[in-house]
């Protein structure tokens, strides 16, 4: 039957999801092409054999629907979708939940009626698990016990539901027949088989709308609390008190430790007192959270700690540390070592208290290796600057000592942002480096001083001695140690 079906359903969902099956649902920053990147991370305790998932959006009053494709590559794990959404010059914030559908099952988040509005206005609204029409329990007396869909809302002190029926309005009775339309919330922290329902009904001097805690095993009913309520046509609005709710020895907390609830709709007929099932709504899983990216301010993200590690004749390991405060997700993320572009992994994706990202490079051989990380949220990029890294069979030498003074050439060679000049000396010199152009004029000085034996590398960002960007052009490295010059050539491009 069918209300066995779906008590097995109840009761399997929460003993199988201890956390919030939606983990992480964030966004990148707004792109300049007005386009927002979203990911959403669901665990899946419930091992479903065929899912899919979709980001809703709002501006203002006008929603958008991103479907969403499963994504195998970095810097994902578990299941994890992402979906790009083109908006027309929005302003103002978006506000946006994640939600994943099964055939039987459905896990949602909400947009917030942070207003408090009831009834809240549809877009408020996040619609649950379908019900086919029709598919009432023989003997129930009309097409207003036929649930055919619900939804919920929340705010920080309410919760919002809304379900709907396949018309007749709503009758709490026929003669000596009385009807209660229920809403029933479950905490998959309690032990107990029992639930808390807002329930709408009438029965002369027994019972009037409220929040009942209700046994699953009789359907009995004991009621906490008043309710408001409301019908449209064939919809029907009822909302509770937070506070309330946790009146009910079910709820010691909002939301509940394991962060989501299960809810279900369900129609009661009442006679000579005894309440029968007549129609029951598979359960939806419930995470009250939403939300928000501001479209018109934009927190650049920063660097943590970030470098190389070898591990010796196997690999080279990068590792760089996200932070971003807005949360946005990283459009963006590489590690570029001699030139070749590595997209970086993590399994971490709470970006505003740092997110660790590696990559495992194969060793590349010995001798020197340049690198350095690209990140952006989509609106903004950092880049760390471009330094080396010198291998050897058993590590890492970082300053070898040559046995005569060598000039290497600066890497990378063309440039567009920043390049390494680098040489070495054999014994403890002074000795001064500048930047000239073409025509011979000195464009900065890098260095001047005394400088120990062993290697040495110098930055050279492209600009000037007063920090203006140079042209394109050919430009000369100058190093002069006592009556001494030597000289290099490079190629800045912008």
């Amino acid at each position: 039957m069918k209300t066995a079906t779906v008590m097995v359903l109840f009761m399997a969902v929460a003993v199988t999801a201890n956390s919030a099956p939606i983990d992480y649902v964030v966004s990148s920053a707004l792109t300049p092409g007005d386009s927002v990147v979203y990911n959403l991370d669901f665990i899946d305790p419930f091992n479903l054999p065929i899912f899919d998932a979709e980001m809703k959006s709002k501006i203002a009053n006008t929603e958008y629907t991103t479907p969403m494709s499963e994504i195998p590559i970095p810097p994902y794990d578990i299941h994890t979708f992402e979906g790009v959404q083109v908006y027309s010059n929005p302003t103002g914030e978006i506000e946006f939940y994640g939600r994943v559908e099964a055939d039987t099952l459905l896990i949602t988040q909400s947009y917030k009626n942070q207003a408090n509005q009831f009834p809240p206005p549809p877009i408020l609204y996040a619609d649950l698990a379908d019900d086919s029409v029709g598919d009432t329990l023989p003997g129930s007396a009309g097409e207003w016990l036929d649930i055919t869909g619900s939804a919920i809302s929340y705010s920080d002190d309410r919760i919002y539901v809304r379900l709907n029926n396949a018309g007749g309005g709503w009758p709490t009775s026929q003669g000596f027949n009385f009807f209660a339309y229920a809403f029933a919330l479950y905490n998959p922290g309690s032990s107990d088989l029992s639930g808390t329902a807002l329930v709408y009904v009438s029965v002369p001097f027994v019972f009037t709308p409220g929040l009942y805690h209700v046994d699953l095993r009789d359907t009995s009913f004991t009621r906490i609390a008043g309710i408001d309520y409301q019908t449209t046509g064939d919809s029907l609005h009822m909302s509770c008190a937070i506070s309330d709710l946790l009146l009910d020895p079910n709820w010691n907390q909002w939301p509940p430790e394991s962060e989501y609830i299960l809810t279900g709709g369900i129609t009661i007929s009442v006679v000579s007192l005894q309440p029968s099932l007549n129609d029951f709504t598979y359960p939806s899983a419930f995470i009250p959270k939403t939300q928000y990216l501001n479209t018109e301010q934009n927190t650049p993200p920063t660097a943590g700690v970030f470098g190389m590690d070898p591990i010796y004749n196997v690999s080279v390991e990068g590792f760089f540390e996200y932070i971003d405060e807005d949360n946005n997700l990283p459009f963006m993320y590489f590690c570029i070592f001699d030139g070749d572009e590595f997209p970086m992994e993590t399994t971490d994706h709470s970006y505003n208290d740092g997110s660790m990202f590696d990559i495992l490079i194969p060793w590349p051989g010995d001798g020197w290796h340049t690198y350095y990380f690209s990140f952006s949220d989509g609106a903004a990029v950092i880049e760390t600057q471009l330094d080396s890294i010198f291998l050897t069979p058993i590590g890492v030498d970082e300053n070898p000592v040559p046995t005569a003074f060598e000039l290497r050439q600066n890497y990378p060679n063309p440039f567009n942002s920043g390049t390494t000049i680098e040489f070495g000396l054999a014994e403890p010199s002074q000795l001064e480096l500048s930047i000239y152009g073409i025509t011979g004029k000195q464009i900065t000085e890098l260095a001047r001083g005394n400088f120990e034996a062993g290697t040495h590398r110098i930055i050279w960002s492209g600009s000037d001695s007063f920090g203006n960007p140079v042209s394109s052009g050919v430009y000369f490295y100058r190093i002069k140690i006592g009556n001494y010059v030597h000289n290099g050539k490079m190629l800045f491009m912008k």
